[in-house]
């Protein structure tokens, strides 16, 4: 089968069915996703930087920018 010929199969099967002819699936990303989020808080607490506002990180950002220039 040639992919033009494929490509007009699936065209016609999706007009046809109004939806696509394969089933979409991912793993549970909220679940990956608070996996991590634990993990980088208990880095945080570890480290001593679990308390900080959101202008000392930034503030920290740049300084460690302006380092490196």
């Amino acid at each position: 089968m040639t992919l033009n010929t494929a490509i007009i199969v699936f065209v016609k099967t999706v007009v046809r069915t109004r939806s696509i002819p394969f089933k979409i699936e991912a793993d549970d990303p909220s679940e990956q996703g608070l996996k991590a989020l634990e993990a980088l808080q208990a880095q945080a607490i570890a480290n001593g930087v679990a308390d900080m506002s959101l202008e000392e990180i930034n503030a920290e950002i740049a300084a460690v920018r302006a380092s490196k220039k």
